[in-house]
């Protein structure tokens, strides 16, 4: 769902504008129009600039966790998980997601939600006692097609989050497969989420980008 560009989130122009507000069940998301500086608070000190398209060649779509003036507080991977970054609101169009993500841990489950309710279980494998999928929210930046014989299976979404121990610390997050078939339901990875081809494929066609995705313990 996207908000017209007359609703662009700007200035005090936010709480009037129809739409600025996500739907009961749904999710703000920004997408960028131009490119914009991201910084670590509203008018702080500058992170990162950043453009149209992520590194992967995907529309930059972030998750919208707070507004200040007419600062919007996104989740970016060029941040600290748990930290967000802020960008001017005229850089970018409002939008809402519907669906979320929640990785449990400790059920080595994946559920899909469409407006809270679920709508698909996954079992996945997660990240192993040294590499531990982090816990905390975050959202889908890039949906990846693999090349044949890929380590990563067929597909991987994306997410603004990193490892943050093991080997790989500082090292993007996924949900992902692999090259050839295994077990699931294991804690065996770097820290990412593994998941079968086929669910892969369910949520390549049915999550947008900015989708939220919440690891619990």
């Amino acid at each position: 769902m996207a908000i017209p560009a007359a609703c662009l989130l700007v200035s005090a122009a936010v709480a009037g504008c129809a739409g600025a507000t996500p739907p009961a069940g749904a999710t703000l998301t920004a997408r960028l129009t131009e490119r914009a500086q991201l910084r670590a608070a509203p008018a702080g000190q500058v992170v990162a600039a950043v453009g149209r398209f992520t590194e992967y060649g995907s529309r930059r779509v972030y998750r919208v966790v707070g507004r200040h003036g007419d600062w919007l507080g996104v989740l970016a991977p060029e941040r600290p998980n748990g930290r967000t970054g802020w960008i001017k609101a005229e850089h970018a169009v409002l939008g809402s997601v519907r669906r979320t993500i929640v990785v449990d841990r400790s059920a080595r489950r994946l559920e899909l939600l469409r407006g809270g309710r679920e709508v698909r279980r996954m079992t996945v494998t997660v990240g192993a006692p040294s590499s531990p999928t982090p816990l905390g929210h975050f959202a889908i930046t890039d949906k990846l097609l693999m090349e044949h014989g890929s380590i990563y299976g067929c597909c991987a979404l994306a997410l603004s989050g990193s490892q943050t121990r093991g080997r790989l610390a500082g090292v993007r997050l996924a949900i992902h497969g692999t090259r050839t078939p295994e077990p699931l339901g294991r804690a065996a990875s770097n820290g990412c989420a593994r998941a079968t081809t086929r669910d892969l494929r369910r949520l390549m066609r049915t999550v947008p980008l900015g989708t939220p995705v919440t690891v619990v313990r």
